[in-house]
């Protein structure tokens, strides 16, 4: 909302507004360095420290703070500012009544949303007159000043005396009302009381229109679940402020929950082709395409977040793990063999490229690639195989899988469902709620993969043949359950259970007709094999080596 500061047309004296702020400037290039620090000499500030690089302010934001922060976009090699800008936000590096403004040399449409997203105080396009760089920092430094309280408030997350502050800077007459609506606003909506807040920005609307009102008008009438009038708001603040990404946001949740997702999928596609480089657009896409079915869409989101988080090593190990899962939901549903033939391509490239720095990072990457190398080979129809490179890839946490960070976990648990392995998937899967700090996305995944109707019926199916395959079993009725246990390996074609339940089922077939019956211990064998390798629990081990000598006894005769 930084586009709310009004004109500032009062002129107190900005070199004793000036003197005693301390300013940091992180820029790459020499040059422009330079003219800054003559700038904000000549402007009367006395205190300005110059950097390079974002490593280079994250280091010296660890020891001090500073009263303006100056931060270009582009900075080379390495985090941009805007990385730098919210990485110093999550490690609560930036007092609240800082400034904060991005200065970018490129004027692209994408360039400016994204740096625009970050929120900052204030955006500034290279090259700026030292006039212009005076009344911009005047006028966010004054507006910080008179609204100090309402900022401490804020970065503490007291959201009452927020809007306590708030309605009082309106009842004085502030400036700034516009704003104070808007926030105060918000914090209603933070308190779960989207009724106030619907009260009052309808109020600031009497006085006159404004897209930012209408933006927040929308966010309460969705939250109220009053999802046409939302969408009402929300188009009238998209012509009043085309370029407003975040009502592109809220239109798209409403005309979801308004039971058109294909329209909800096509805003936040028109709202990415306007800001290209929005992380926020591209994560809440590739949810709401995964959740839909859209893999194509998911599989490009997922990999742009990748590349925009690339120098945040936590947050590319997770989005590595969902865009993988991508690729595969979207080669395995593409019902075309060339998707299919290139996904071991695609996936070792993902891999390589992140490579080392997962592993300067501590991650366990050997683990993660053979897990993903496995889901490639199930993927491609090579069952055994890839259960088999599954089991050897989680046997160093058989005992304490809680180790598994997140990436790994859910992977595992997206490839032993691809296998059929359900009843496994779903003890691993259980761990995944005490993991802190899971990304959405990874959690999407899973969700997104248990919601799929497909798959559900599948499991269902098998999950109903076992069982009657089991009661047959026990009463008896030996062909009954074998045809039952057959036609569940069919639809969970690499499930433990299901296997081992055949096999016994076979060799007492093999048993009651009194001599051995060549084509059931084949068969009996054949799908024993599928168990080779795999790190059995203590209940299927002792019965698979019941199995093993009931075979043995067989052959011996």
């Amino acid at each position: 909302m930084t586009d709310l500061l009004e004109p500032d047309n009062s002129k107190p004296s900005s070199a004793l507004l000036f003197r005693k702020q301390r300013v940091l400037l992180v820029d790459d290039q020499r040059s422009f360095q330079i003219m800054m620090k003559a700038m904000l000499l000549n402007l009367g500030f006395a205190k300005i420290v110059i950097l390079s690089s974002a490593e280079e302010a994250r280091r010296r934001c660890q020891k001090e703070s500073f009263d303006i922060y100056l931060i270009d976009y582009n900075l080379g090699m390495g985090e941009n500012g805007r990385q730098l800008l919210e990485g110093l936000r999550e490690q609560q590096k930036l007092p609240p009544e800082a400034v904060v403004f991005i200065i970018s040399g490129d004027n692209s449409r994408s360039m400016v949303l994204s740096a625009l997203e970050s929120e900052p105080d204030g955006y500034m396009m290279k090259p700026f007159s030292q006039e212009q760089l005076r009344q911009r920092l005047q006028r966010a430094l004054l507006r910080k000043q008179q609204l100090k309280e309402l900022f401490i408030s804020l970065d503490k997350n007291d959201y009452p005396a927020v809007i306590r502050h708030c309605q009082q800077a309106i009842d004085e007459g502030t400036k700034f009302a516009t704003f104070c609506r808007c926030l105060m606003a918000e914090m209603h909506m933070r308190l779960e009381n989207p009724a106030a807040a619907r009260t009052i920005l309808r109020s600031g609307l009497a006085a006159g229109e404004s897209s930012w009102l209408r933006l927040g008008l929308g966010k309460a009438c969705y939250l109220l679940g009053q999802y046409d009038d939302a969408i009402a708001h929300l188009h009238t603040a998209l012509r009043l402020r085309p370029l407003m990404i975040d009502a592109y946001r809220w239109l798209s949740a409403a005309l979801l929950e308004s039971n058109n997702p294909q329209e909800a999928i096509e805003t936040l596609s028109r709202a990415t082709e306007i800001s290209p480089q929005s992380g926020m657009l591209h994560r809440q896409l590739a949810e709401m395409a995964l959740a839909q079915g859209d893999y194509l869409r998911a599989r490009d989101s997922t990999a742009t977040m990748l590349e925009l988080n690339r120098f945040d090593h936590s947050k590319m190990i997770q989005l590595l793990g969902s865009y993988i899962h991508c690729l595969i939901l979207y080669a395995m549903n593409s019902e075309d063999p060339y998707h299919i033939g290139n996904l071991q391509k695609q996936v070792n490239n993902a891999l390589s490229r992140n490579r080392q720095q997962l592993m300067e990072n501590g991650f366990d990457y050997a683990t993660f690639e053979q897990v993903c190398q496995a889901r490639v080979q199930v993927a491609r129809g090579e069952m055994v195989r890839g259960k088999k490179m599954l089991y050897k890839a989680i046997q160093p946490y058989q005992h304490e899988p809680d180790n598994m960070t997140a990436p790994l976990l859910s992977n595992m648990v997206l490839g032993l469902t691809q296998l059929g392995e359900y009843e496994y998937a779903e003890q691993l899967q259980k761990l995944m709620q005490d993991k802190e700090n899971v990304d959405s996305l990874l959690l999407t995944c899973i969700q997104s993969n248990a919601d799929d109707e497909g798959q559900q019926e599948r499991q269902q199916k098998y999950r109903e043949l076992n069982e009657q395959g089991i009661q047959a079993y026990t009463a008896g009725r030996l062909d009954e359950a074998l045809t039952c246990f057959r036609e569940a390996l069919r639809r969970a074609p690499a499930n433990t259970n299901a296997a081992i339940n055949k096999a016994q089922a076979l060799l007492q077939l093999a048993k009651g007709r009194g001599q051995p019956v060549a084509e059931l211990l084949d068969e009996c064998r054949t799908t024993l094999a599928l168990l080779d390798g795999v790190q059995l629990n203590p209940a299927q081990l002792v019965r698979l080596r019941k199995l093993q000598e009931d075979m043995q006894s067989h052959k011996s005769r």
